[in-house]
Formats: structure tokens, C-alpha cells, sequence
């Protein structure tokens, strides 16, 4: 059975899988319509006890797919990183590694992602998992379930070394660099110069350095004005071989304080794309359309009763936020992290949530009416008594939330996920329930009326007393359903499948059946 990591989080595979050598370590990810031409590279760096490779071929990537010990070898390139699942591969022998290598780290970085204007905030569902590569069997996983901004280089996870013991890190630090950087922090000192002397061929020394050139050049050719924020070099980044992911720096800027956020809003600023307000306190304020907070990072901000109506917040990370009573009225929050955020009471009618990561949110009694949720993630999450009329919730997680009489009538709900979900006295009145596993959940006392359920698999199900007045049922199955005292007034049956189900006290004035197999296996005409 496969264990889910968090950030920081260390998995011991020698004593947790024993005499086993052979495993994959595979990366994925997925790229947003945005940036289709976005070139993602997975690459490799085995580690001496220094923090440095040992020697040029100890860099694996997709121009060097083996290391010089065999044990470690790249699937190669993957482009474009829009395949569902992996996307690139990396298997290890751990029998074979070569006893001087004490730490493998695996980084993934966006080619040229500087000049293309690219970055990891257009990546989403990034992964990284290890599993037995002779059985297929999963082992461990780590989700980066962390919004990025600017980075363009991140660090996915690491196995090493520890007292004879083989151990696996998720790491999920995010660089605002290149893989120069890397190459910089880990290769051996004049090595790129004596590789370049060798007989005049190239070696493997000078693909490294065409690889480095290929790569993002921000480090290495900036004109007269122009810095790199802290980049990543053996300065910033402890070597330790069991350091703590949390001292890792993060490269960006430091946070600001409120009134300095407000003096330059004050003074006329409106574009405050991927600024760091970690924290900050601008509860009660009210900051005027058009404003860009685009990328920027308010995880744990105090931002309740706040009026923000409209303002830009794509991508942005408000995870642990206090929204509470905030107005959000047709912001924009696409791919917005918001886990575990305070959004009670809070108006987001009209708002963009589209793919925005709402698990473990508080958003009870929150106005969501005519809200893009479009396969937004809400695993977790309370939506006690919130209001989402006519929300779009096409393809949203919503499993194992809470949404006691929750307001979902005339909402979009095809293809949502209800595991672990009680619909119990829920509003579904007009919704698209289309390719819903309703037999996941419970309906009991909720209202259908109106609902379109075409081709519904509802068999089994207990439905007493659940009022399906005037909704779409044609073609569904209800082969042996508990429908006594439903209300199927009006209701379309026609062609459903009504074999064995239990209608005692069931309303059934003027509902259309016909085609529709009766309780009796009789076809009505």
C-alpha cells in the first residue's frame, strides 16, 4: 500500500521495504493552456559526501541517460508533459550505487522558462512518486500540492544516505533560477575544462556544458542593471546529508508589511503581480478594480471583511488565509490555493475558481451563485448551508466535504467527484447531475426537482421521500430503488428501468413511463 508524503516529510526504505534494490522514480506533471510550448526536463545529480558530483557523467539527463556505476538510468525527455500520468523516469539499482554517492537529488526545471515568461505557476499536478519497478507496486508518493509563482526550477524530492540506510525526502522547494544554477552548486570544480582537453572529441563534459547553454542563461549573461534574486548556489542551500527541507531558503523576496503595501496602493501602484505579503493584516480594506495580485503570496493573511471585488488573483497563494466575510464578487482565483483557507460567510458570487485548490476550506454559509468552480479541488472542505446557484462545478473534487443543506440548485455538478459525501436535505433542485456516481452518497430528504438525471444509475438506492417533481430521469436505472413516498410528479420516465423497485406511496401523477420497464418487468406503453 502506497504512502502519501508532505512536504519535508522522510520515508526509511531499507527498513520499511527490506532487501529490496530495484525501484523507479517517476515525475509528472501537467501543463496548463497556457503555455502548450512549455519544455520541462527532469534531471539527476548524485552526490559525493561533499555535495558535489564525483565526476561529469554522475549529472544524469536526457544527453547522459545512464551513470557511470549503471545505477541510475533516465527514461529520457519528455517535451511537453501533457500525458496523463508520468512523464519522465528515472530507475535506480540502489545494489549498484556507487558507495563514494551519498545523496541523489531530482530536479525539474522549465527550459528558457525566463525568457518565455514561464514559470511552475503554469504547471499544476506535479508529482513524484517511487514504486517497485519489478512489480509495478507503489511505494511512496508526494503530490506538490503547493502553489508556485515564479520559480522555474524546482526540486522534487532526494534519497540519501543515513546510517547505512537508504531514505527518500519530499522536498518540493521551489527555485527562481535556472538549471545553470544547479550545475554550478553540484559539479566538480574544472571539470568542463578538462573534459574539453580530452583528444579533441566531445565528451560528455562538453554536452554538459552545451546541455548548461541550452538552459536557461539568466545566471550568466545579464546585462549592466539587471540581478538574479538569490540564486541557488552553495551558499544558500545547506549540503547537509540530512538537512531539514524548512531550511531551505525560498527564493523570493521578502515579505512587505501592510503599510508599505499601502503606501504604494496609496501612491497609485495597481500591479503587484507575484508580491510577498505572507501574513499581512489588511482586514477591512477595500482595494479598488482594477488590481493585480496575480502570483502573490498572502498564505496566512488576514484579509476578512475586505472588499476585493474583482481583483486579480490568479495563481496566487492564500493557503491558511482569514477571508472570513471578505467580499471576492467576481474575482479572479483561477488555480488560486486556498487549502484550508477561512472563507465563512464570504461573497464569491461570480468568482473564477477554476482548478483552484479549496481542500480543507472553511466555507460555510458562503455565497458561491453563478461561481466557475470547473474542476476546482474541495476534498475536505465545509460547505455548510453555502449557497452555489448556478455555480459551475464541472469535474470538481468534492469528495469527503461536508455540505449539509447546501444550496446546489440549477448548479452544473457533471462528472463531480461525492465520495464520502452525504447529500442528505441538499438543494440539487435543476442540476446537472449527468455522469455522477450517486451511488456513492446518500440522498435522503434532499430536493431533485427539476434535476436532469438522464441515464442516472440510482439502482439499490434508498430515495424515500426525495422529491423528483417534474426532473429529468429518462433512461436511468432504478432497478430495485426505494422510492416510497418520492414525488415523480411530472417527472420524465420514459425508458427507465423500474424493475423491482419499491414506489408504495409514491407520487406518480402525470409522470411520462413511457418505454419505461415497471416494477412488474412490464414494459409501459
Amino acid at each position: 500500500m502506497s504512502i502519501e508524503l508532505i512536504k519535508g516529510e522522510r520515508f526509511n526504505l531499507s527498513q520499511e521495504v527490506p532487501n529490496f534494490n530495484k525501484l523507479a522514480i517517476a515525475l509528472g506533471w501537467q501543463v496548463s493552456q497556457t503555455a502548450q510550448n512549455c519544455d520541462i526536463d527532469a534531471s539527476v545529480f548524485m552526490l559525493a559526501a561533499d555535495g558535489r558530483i564525483p565526476a561529469e557523467k554522475y549529472f544524469v539527463f536526457y544527453n547522459n541517460l545512464t551513470s557511470p556505476d549503471g545505477a541510475v538510468r533516465h527514461s529520457g525527455d519528455s517535451r511537453n508533459g501533457q500525458v496523463e500520468g508520468d512523464d519522465e523516469t528515472v530507475h535506480v539499482d540502489l545494489s549498484k550505487i556507487n558507495s563514494a554517492i551519498q545523496e541523489i537529488v531530482f530536479v525539474v526545471t522549465i527550459h528558457e522558462g525566463k525568457e518565455k515568461h514561464q514559470s511552475f505557476s503554469q504547471v499544476t499536478s506535479a508529482f513524484i512518486r517511487l514504486y517497485n519497478s519489478e512489480t509495478g507496486s507503489e511505494l511512496v508518493r508526494y503530490n506538490l500540492n503547493q502553489i508556485f509563482s515564479q520559480e522555474t526550477a524546482l526540486e522534487f524530492g532526494r534519497l540519501y544516505r543515513k546510517n547505512g540506510d537508504w531514505r527518500f525526502q519530499a522536498v518540493g522547494q521551489g527555485y527562481n533560477a535556472g538549471l545553470q544554477s544547479f550545475v554550478d552548486k553540484y559539479y566538480v570544480e574544472n571539470a568542463v575544462t578538462q573534459g574539453a582537453n580530452a583528444g579533441g572529441k566531445v565528451d560528455d563534459a562538453e554536452v554538459l556544458r552545451l546541455f548548461s547553454d541550452r538552459v536557461d542563461k539568466q545566471l550568466q549573461e545579464k546585462t549592466a542593471g539587471e540581478s538574479v534574486a538569490n540564486p541557488v548556489n552553495a551558499d544558500n542551500v545547506e549540503p547537509e546529508q540530512d538537512r531539514d527541507v524548512d531550511s531551505v531558503s525560498e527564493i523570493q523576496e521578502p515579505a512587505i508589511t501592510a503599510e508599505e503595501f499601502l503606501q504604494r496602493y496609496k501612491e497609485g501602484e495597481r500591479d503587484f503581480t507575484g508580491i510577498n505579503l505572507a501574513g499581512v493584516d489588511l482586514s477591512g480594506k477595500t482595494l479598488e478594480y482594477p488590481i493585480s495580485l496575480s502570483q502573490a503570496n498572502l498564505s496566512n493573511a488576514n484579509l476578512s471583511n475586505a472588499n476585493l471585488i474583482k481583483v486579480n488573483l490568479i495563481g496566487a497563494n492564500l493557503q491558511g488565509a482569514n477571508l472570513k466575510s471578505t467580499n471576492l464578487q467576481q474575482a479572479d482565483l483561477i488555480q488560486a490555493n486556498l487549502s484550508g483557507a477561512n472563507l465563512t460567510k464570504a461573497n464569491l458570487n461570480y468568482a473564477r475558481l477554476i482548478q483552484a485548490n479549496l481542500s480543507q476550506a472553511k466555507l460555510s454559509e458562503t455565497q458561491l451563485n453563478s461561481a466557475n468552480l470547473t474542476t476546482a479541488n474541495l476534498s475536505s472542505a465545509n460547505l455548510t448551508q453555502a449557497i452555489l446557484n448556478s455555480a459551475n462545478l464541472i469535474g470538481a473534487d468534492l469528495s469527503q466535504a461536508k455540505v449539509t443543506k447546501v444550496n446546489l440548485s440549477y448548479a452544473d455538478l457533471r462528472g463531480v467527484k461525492l465520495n464520502g459525501v452525504s447529500l442528505v436535505a441538499v438543494n440539487l433542485d435543476g442540476a446537472n447531475l449527468k455522469n455522477v456516481n450517486l451511488k456513492v452518497v446518500s440522498l435522503i430528504g434532499s430536493s431533485l426537482v427539476q434535476a436532469n438525471l438522464t441515464g442516472q444509475n440510482l439502482s439499490g438506492l434508498n430515495l424515500s421521500g426525495v422529491s423528483f417533481y417534474n426532473a429529468n430521469l429518462s433512461g436511468a436505472n432504478l432497478t430495485s430503488a426505494n422510492l416510497c413516498g418520492a414525488n415523480l410528479s411530472y417527472a420524465n420516465l420514459e425508458k427507465a428501468n423500474l424493475k423491482d423497485a419499491n414506489w408504495v406511496g409514491a407520487n406518480m401523477a402525470n409522470a411520462k413511463l413511457a418505454g419505461a420497464i415497471m416494477p412488474d418487468g412490464t414494459i409501459h406503453e
